[in-house]
C-alpha cells in the first residue's frame, strides 16, 4: 500500500506547473488576456513609442524587454496581436501556378462550345483572381490589429507571485 501511495505522489508532483509573474489585461475587471514571461507583446506608450518584443521579466509593476523596461502606468495601448504580413495569394505557389495554367484551358473550352473569346477569357481570369481579391479584402476589413486602450474600460494588472530577487541592470 505504501509504494502505491508513493508512486501516486510522484505522479501528482510531476504534473504540477510552476506559476510565474503575469501581466493581465482586464476589461471591466474580468481577465481578457494574460501575458507571461517569455511571451511576445506589442504595446504603445503614452508618449507614442511602440514596443514589440518578448517579455523578459515582469516585476514590481514593470515589464522588462531585452532592451529595457517600462512601467505599467506608462502603457496607453496593448495590441491584440503583433502585426504580421499575410500572404497576398491565399494558397501556395504551385497551386496558384496550376490555376493560372487552367485559364487558357478554360477559355479554350468555352470558345469551342461557342462563347466569344473575350467573354471566355474574362470568365477564366475572374475564376482565378476573384477569390484572391475577396481574400485580401477580407484580410483588410476583418483582421485589423485590435487595440485595447488602457483607461476606463481596460486596465493592466501585474501579478507578482514571487518577491523580486534581481532587476535587470541598465547598461551605462
Amino acid at each position: 500500500m505504501k509504494p502505491a501511495i508513493l508512486v501516486l505522489l510522484l505522479l501528482i508532483a510531476s504534473v504540477a506547473n510552476a506559476q510565474f509573474n503575469e501581466l493581465v489585461l482586464r476589461k471591466n475587471g474580468i481577465a481578457k488576456k494574460r501575458y507571461a514571461e517569455g511571451e511576445t507583446i506589442t504595446l504603445q506608450t503614452k508618449l507614442g513609442l511602440k514596443y514589440t518584443g518578448t517579455i523578459y521579466l515582469i516585476q514590481n509593476d514593470s515589464i522588462y524587454f531585452l532592451g529595457g523596461g517600462i512601467h505599467k502606468r506608462d502603457i496607453a495601448i496593448v495590441f491584440k496581436k503583433q502585426k504580421k504580413k499575410h500572404r497576398f495569394i491565399p494558397f501556395n505557389g504551385q497551386a496558384f501556378l496550376y490555376s493560372n495554367l487552367g485559364i487558357p484551358l478554360f477559355t479554350a473550352g468555352l470558345v469551342i462550345s461557342g462563347e466569344p473569346f473575350l467573354n471566355s477569357a474574362v470568365s477564366g481570369v475572374a475564376l482565378v483572381y476573384i477569390p484572391v481579391l475577396l481574400f485580401n479584402a477580407q484580410q483588410l476589413i476583418f483582421n485589423g490589429n485590435k487595440k485595447y486602450r488602457i483607461g476606463n474600460k481596460y486596465d493592466l494588472q501585474v501579478l507578482d507571485l514571487y518577491p523580486s530577487e534581481k532587476l535587470p541592470e541598465k547598461k551605462q
